[in-house]
């Protein structure tokens, strides 16, 4: 009973910190058909744009990952700082697109959405976390660079680079980092080869005290489900649930009954929500539901 009510009163604390410290907005650029960074030298300075458009916007970034094509960002402040920090962001990426010779950022769009409570707070920055071995095979969430995850309780963090301290850094060292002669940062941030550090510019301890425990953290962000589809869906992104995942959820669909001795119409309505709750391939729905592939391509003919 005690372990109970202490995990209720923490509960009822990170309710508390959430409202205290917010509003937070999250934000998600469009999914481009073609690559932002190809090289790590674009990563670095797509890291470095994302912290100098949040110090000009007083909008303070508390999780976020950099893909090959789009950004997730949890941010709290209000939405106007919000919006300030995605103009920013998007004008910035728009003269560095065009030096790489990339398409116009002109008309890119980035989503703001407002977080409602802890729940979806936590739910979002789960779902961010993942998306590095969600769409990656060669990265776990702590072991992707180009986002906060491997900040979060990770009590191993004193042992990494500190870096170098920005007010430390040559005139032009600071220019070319910024790509700007507007060079006015935070003394606290921190640059190794070339980066800001995200320790530096990321509010991950904020973002640790807004969950219940690391315990809590890694269980949500080691599974998936049914919200993460919702949530992909929302954001017009074409993330596919493992199969052992699917099987598991398609199986508490029929509980007590094993998915070999469904009968045929049971196998052709949990085609249907795979497709539309799950997101599922038509591959996976047959190999799933023991369906022959033609006919699950017959139900679903535009599908890929």
């Amino acid at each position: 009973m005690h372990r109970r009510n202490d995990f209720w009163m923490r509960e009822r604390e990170c309710e508390r910190l959430f409202e205290a410290t917010g509003p937070y907005y999250f934000i998600t650029t469009e999914n481009l058909g073609w690559l932002l960074y190809k090289s790590r030298e674009e990563f670095i300075t797509g890291t470095n744009l994302l912290a100098v458009s949040a110090c000009e916007a007083g909008f303070e970034i508390v999780d976020e990952i950099q893909m090959n094509n789009h950004h997730h960002v949890m941010g709290a402040g209000s939405l106007k700082k919000a919006k300030a920090f995605c103009c920013s962001f998007k004008e910035k990426m728009r003269r560095y697109q065009l030096s790489l010779g990339n398409k116009s950022l002109k008309d890119w769009e980035i989503r703001v959405d407002l977080t409602s409570d802890v729940k979806q707070f936590r739910n979002r920055v789960a779902y961010t976390d993942r998306n590095a071995y969600v769409v990656r095979l060669d990265s776990t969430p702590y072991g992707y660079p180009w986002g906060s995850a491997n900040l979060l309780f990770n009590g191993n963090l004193w042992l990494s680079d500190p870096g170098t301290a920005w007010n430390d850094l040559t005139i032009d060292n600071r220019r070319s980092i910024c790509r700007s002669h507007s060079i006015d940062l935070p003394e606290t941030y921190r640059v190794v080869g070339g980066m800001i550090t995200r320790q530096s510019f990321v509010n991950y301890r904020l973002t640790e005290s807004l969950f219940n425990s690391a315990n809590q953290y890694f269980t949500m962000l080691s599974r998936h489900g049914e919200a993460d589809i919702e949530l992909s869906q929302m954001l017009g992104e074409g993330i596919q649930l493992p199969n052992e995942e699917v099987f598991q959820i398609v199986g508490s669909w029929h509980s007590g009954c094993s998915l070999k001795d469904l009968a045929m119409t049971e196998r052709l309505g949990s085609a249907k929500r795979m497709k539309t709750q799950l997101g599922s391939s038509n591959k996976q729905i047959s190999q799933i539901l023991q369906l022959d592939l033609q006919a699950v391509e017959r139900m679903f003919p535009s599908a890929r």
